[in-house]
C-alpha cells in the first residue's frame, strides 16, 4: 500500500455536493456537521454573504424515557438541490481553485466537518477514509496519520465536542430531505431515540 498527502482529486468537489442519507434512508440526508459554536459562525457569515443556509439539528443527548433530547451537540448545515449542494459552493461562477473543482465562498472560515475530511474514524496509527472520497478510493480506505495531520487535528476536536459520558442516550434527527423518490418512506421530522 502507498501512503500518500491527501489532496483533492483534479476536477472534484463531490465533498461539497453529494450528501448521504444516515444512518439509514429514511432519516433522510445528512447536512454538513457543525458544533453549535460553528452554527453561530456559519449563520453569521451567511448573513453577512446574504445566503440562505438551512441548518437543522443533527445530534443530541438526553435519557431514555424523556420525549425528547436535552442537549443539542451537533448540527447540520443542508444543502440545496435534494439536500446536496453546499450553499457556500460558488457554482454559478464558474470559478474554479487550483485542483480544478468549484470555490468554496468561506475556505479559510469552513466547519471543521470539512476541515477533517475525508478521514472520518481513528484506528490506532491509521485513520479510515470515507470511501466517497476519489482520493480514498484511487488507494486504500486507510492512511497513515502522519500524512493526515491537519484533517486528524480537525477530527479530534470534533470527537472531543461530543464526547458522550454517564447514561445518555443519543437521539438522531430525521430531515426529510432527500430525492423525490424516497419522499413515502422517510420518518417525520425530528428527534429519535438511536438503539
Amino acid at each position: 500500500m502507498i501512503i500518500k498527502d491527501f489532496h483533492c482529486v483534479e476536477d472534484c468537489s463531490d465533498c461539497c455536493i453529494k450528501r448521504q442519507y444516515f444512518p439509514t434512508v429514511e432519516y433522510g440526508k445528512i447536512g454538513i456537521f457543525l458544533l453549535p459554536n460553528e452554527k453561530l459562525e456559519i449563520e453569521s457569515l451567511a448573513a453577512e454573504m446574504s445566503i440562505r443556509v438551512n441548518i437543522l439539528p443533527r445530534i443530541a443527548i438526553g435519557g431514555w424515557k424523556s420525549p425528547g433530547p436535552s442537549k443539542v451537540i451537533g448540527f447540520q448545515l443542508m444543502g440545496y438541490h435534494e439536500g446536496n449542494y453546499c450553499p457556500f459552493l460558488d457554482v454559478k461562477s464558474q470559478d474554479r481553485t487550483n485542483h480544478g473543482g468549484f470555490v468554496c465562498t468561506i475556505y479559510a472560515s469552513r466547519p471543521l466537518a470539512c476541515k477533517a475530511y475525508p478521514a472520518i474514524k481513528n484506528y490506532g496509527n491509521k485513520v479510515e477514509l470515507d470511501c466517497n472520497c476519489k482520493f480514498a478510493c484511487n488507494d486504500s480506505i486507510f492512511a497513515n496519520k502522519k500524512h493526515l495531520a491537519n484533517e486528524i487535528l480537525a477530527l479530534r476536536t470534533i470527537q472531543k465536542s461530543t464526547e458522550i459520558s454517564g447514561n445518555s442516550k443519543i437521539w438522531r434527527y430525521a430531515t426529510q430531505i432527500g430525492e423525490e423518490k424516497y419522499k413515502n418512506i422517510f420518518l417525520p421530522r425530528g428527534w429519535y431515540l438511536q438503539n
